[in-house]
């Protein structure tokens, strides 16, 4: 089997108490569409642009949990990822599990208690887009405590490499052939990932996001060589980046 996605995002999810109002707000703002599949007593959404597969959208396991995005990373298995993320400090969340058809996965917190899931799917599926379209996922940003002991971390829990980014200072995590994710200090903020979606034009997409009744949290900001980013929150408290590119 080829591994062409291993250590890349291959799935992004939100969990909310309010799935109907979560499904207006980014049917609205990105044109996105949804597929409920019943699972045992639960529903799971697909989120879909066209026919294509994005994300998942599920009510919150957890109800005392805030609202939230959370980045798969594909794996070669799951079982060593929770084993090796308790190891380096990490809290596993949920232990490795099998969905039917789709493979087995793990959710853990790293040791600054920022949450992330490993995804060992059945089949690996086509490779993932080096250059996503508008309204589709495109990266993460980590927000920790400590930069290299964050590098360290999943160097060991998913393989990464710290590399130099393309705008000066800035920190990459990745594979060896693809940048994953950027890393930065966490300030006035808890440690966290941060999943992003590409907009056409960044200024209209936050006007939107307040008009559908959601909150742009930080407006806008130039990232040289790269583009322009924001971040903002759904309605039911979801935070999640808007990224345009620079070219």
């Amino acid at each position: 089997m080829s591994h062409h996605n291993i250590g890349r995002v291959v799935w992004r999810e939100i969990m909310t108490d309010d799935t109907d109002r979560a499904k207006g707000f980014y049917g609205e703002l990105f044109g996105w569409k949804f597929e409920d599949m019943p699972m045992g007593d639960m529903t799971y959404t697909i989120i879909k642009k066209g026919e294509q597969g994005l994300g998942g959208l599920m009510k919150k396991p957890m109800p005392d949990a805030p609202a939230a995005w959370l980045s798969y990373v594909s794996v070669t298995d799951a079982d060593l990822v929770a084993k090796t993320a308790a190891a380096e400090g990490g809290t596993v969340v949920v232990p490795p599990t099998d969905i039917p058809n789709v493979g087995r996965f793990t959710v853990f917190v790293d040791f600054a208690g920022a949450a992330i899931a490993a995804l060992k799917g059945e089949s690996e599926g086509p490779p993932m887009p080096e250059r996503p379209g508008v309204h589709e996922f495109c990266w993460e940003t980590l927000s920790t405590t400590d930069i290299d002991r964050a590098a360290a971390f999943y160097a060991k829990v998913f393989g990464w490499q710290k590399k130099p980014g393309p705008s000066a200072g800035m920190t990459v995590l990745g594979t060896e052939a693809s940048m994953v994710a950027d890393v930065q200090k966490a300030e006035n903020m808890p440690p966290s990932w941060l999943t992003y979606v590409v907009v056409e034009k960044l200024e209209p997409a936050n006007e939107r996001v307040a008009k559908l009744g959601g909150k742009v949290l930080m407006p806008l900001i130039e990232v040289p060589n790269v583009g322009r980013i924001s971040a903002v929150q759904d309605p039911t408290g979801a935070v999640l980046g808007l990224f345009q590119p620079s070219m």
